[in-house]
């Protein structure tokens, strides 16, 4: 999907509501994960407190809040229960009301078909289509978890005993949806520093604390930085395909693998015993991973999209094969080939590229053009940077006016529309 519509159309506010919605997901099963109270529960209890007590100067007070005392602490079920139950919840559906509600003012973004414009959304009814769609999907679910609460166990407290801090059950791991952080703990070197009496361990705070706050920072603001660099603030309703932005899906695809390697590390004792391996080498491999692999997923994907431009674009000019051979009239073979259909040719020539920003002119003395500010020298290298990667498509001056009729927006008046 396409956000960087302006803020004044509230698609940054609806992608904000969807991260909301991932980070509330986050915590409500963090919470009946840690409800069971057995040895395996706590001691990922026992790693939050570790990541709290980490936080340069407000740590112990955090710890103190948070468990309602000393580590255990009497509290700290009542509160988990009472989060898990009703107040994270709550939020769930306050938000996923919000989110509905923005979606009925925004409409859905659509692939680009014949007829399909940035003017139109053409989709199904709310009833009887989609609202038959839900109710099979919500049966789907319940009887899914239905089948797993009769059929399987999961920590079963009389198997593992309750949680004592003296212990830890073996090839303990979190949920899948806090591996990334239990990764980045086992792979972060130590590292502590004492200042003035106070130690800083930064092997805890900055996996533990810091790198999930940058994440979803960096999730919450991509949307309006990808608006600063392109300077893209029109209403879009069509889907922008991943190999006509490679920057865009390398950055994606990048993160993803960040993730992965993050994912993998969180049950590197247990990949190492079942795989043979020495703990040292194996954490050294997926450390030097993490920083070099992204980068190589990055570049390898924005050659991918490009090659895929390139291969629209040939399949526009020659057409596609046939699988027939014919002789030519002098003495040579080869394949027939035939027009690309008009479906696939629409959806190729229907891409909405912006161009990259150039620094604003500032007037100088004399009337000469004084230089750009630092800003907006930084703001042009980076717009480059991240739309410059591209593949002409071959167009005739009529068909660009129709293109442009396509894309153009519900606020602007198209010249052509023939065909949309």
């Amino acid at each position: 999907m396409f956000f960087t519509g302006a803020f004044r159309r509230p698609r940054e506010g609806n992608w904000a509501v969807g991260v909301t919605l991932l980070l509330i997901a986050i915590a409500e099963g963090f919470c009946g994960y840690s409800l069971p109270d057995d040895l395996l529960s706590g001691t990922g209890l026992r790693t939050t407190q570790g990541v709290l007590q980490s936080v340069p100067v407000a740590g112990t007070w955090l710890t103190l809040l948070v468990f309602g005392g000393e580590f255990p602490g009497d509290e700290i079920i009542p509160r988990l229960f009472l989060a898990h139950v009703l107040l994270l919840p709550g939020l769930l559906i306050a938000l996923i009301t919000v989110h509905i509600f923005l979606i009925v003012r925004l409409k859905h973004t659509q692939w680009a078909r014949t007829g399909r414009t940035n003017r139109n959304v053409v989709g199904k009814p709310m009833f009887p289509a989609y609202a038959a769609k839900s109710t099979g999907l919500f049966l789907l679910v319940a009887g899914v978890l239905t089948l797993m609460a009769a059929t399987m166990q999961i920590n079963p407290v009389w198997l593992v005993g309750p949680y004592r801090p003296d212990q830890v059950s073996t090839d303990s791991q979190p949920d899948w949806y806090l591996g990334f952080v239990e990764g980045a703990l086992r792979l972060m070197p130590g590292a502590e520093t004492v200042v003035w009496g106070h130690t800083l361990v930064w092997d805890v705070f900055l996996p533990g604390a810091v790198l999930p706050l940058l994440l979803f920072l960096g999730m919450y603001a991509y949307p309006f930085l990808e608006r600063w660099l392109t300077g893209d603030d029109r209403e879009h309703h069509l889907c922008d395909r991943p190999r006509n932005h490679p920057v865009r899906t390398g950055i994606g695809a990048a993160v993803i693998t960040f993730a992965a390697v993050l994912q993998v590390a969180g049950g590197q004792d247990v990949f190492a015993f079942v795989l043979g391996l020495e703990l040292p080498a194996l954490t050294w491999f997926l450390r030097i991973s993490l920083v070099v692999l992204p980068v190589l997923v990055f570049l390898a994907v924005r050659r991918l999209c490009l090659a895929l431009q390139a291969r629209d674009r040939r399949r526009i000019l020659h057409g596609h094969g046939t699988g027939e051979v014919r002789r030519t009239p002098d003495g040579g073979y080869q394949e027939a080939r035939v027009r690309i259909p008009n479906a696939e040719h629409y959806l190729a020539v229907t891409r909405d590229l912006p161009r990259p920003a150039e620094p604003p002119a500032r007037p100088g003395r004399l009337g000469r053009r004084s230089r750009p500010r630092r800003r907006d020298r930084l703001r042009t290298a980076l717009s480059h940077w991240y739309v410059r990667d591209r593949i002409e498509l071959p167009a005739s001056e009529s068909e660009q006016r129709r293109i442009a009729a396509r894309l153009a927006g519900p606020d602007q008046a198209p010249k052509e529309e023939s065909d949309c």
